[in-house]
């Protein structure tokens, strides 16, 4: 059980972490700061945190774990940099939702559209 809860960790922060960096830097890369990967790892560890949490909860749908994983990354993006919410913030949930249906799809293969 503890392996699987890392396992989301990990991938919820990877999802969160990816959208805060291109959402903060507006997509141009060229510009990554030691500040932005500093605010990337807090929304990637708040979101994943808040993952892990969900995940005891008695759901077992997977798009209700993609919506979750925009949401919080939403909320945690706006409490790791107050900067620009709620517009920045959303983005960054929505690219991390959409990054989240790209994961299933590729690696998963579970989600039948």
């Amino acid at each position: 059980m503890i392996k699987e809860k890392l396992v989301k960790f990990v991938e919820t922060f990877g999802m969160a972490w990816t959208a805060c960096i291109v959402s903060m830097t507006q997509g141009d890369l060229s510009v990554v700061s030691v500040k932005h990967f500093v605010d990337a790892s807090e929304t990637g560890s708040l979101t994943g945190l808040a993952m892990v949490l969900a995940s005891f909860l008695p759901w077992d749908n997977k798009w209700i774990g993609i919506f979750l994983v925009g949401v919080f990354t939403a909320i945690a993006d706006s409490l790791a940099h107050m900067a620009m919410f709620p517009y920045e913030a959303i983005c960054t949930g929505f690219g991390a939702m959409l990054l989240a249906i790209g994961y299933e799809k590729l690696f998963k293969k579970e989600i039948a559209v």
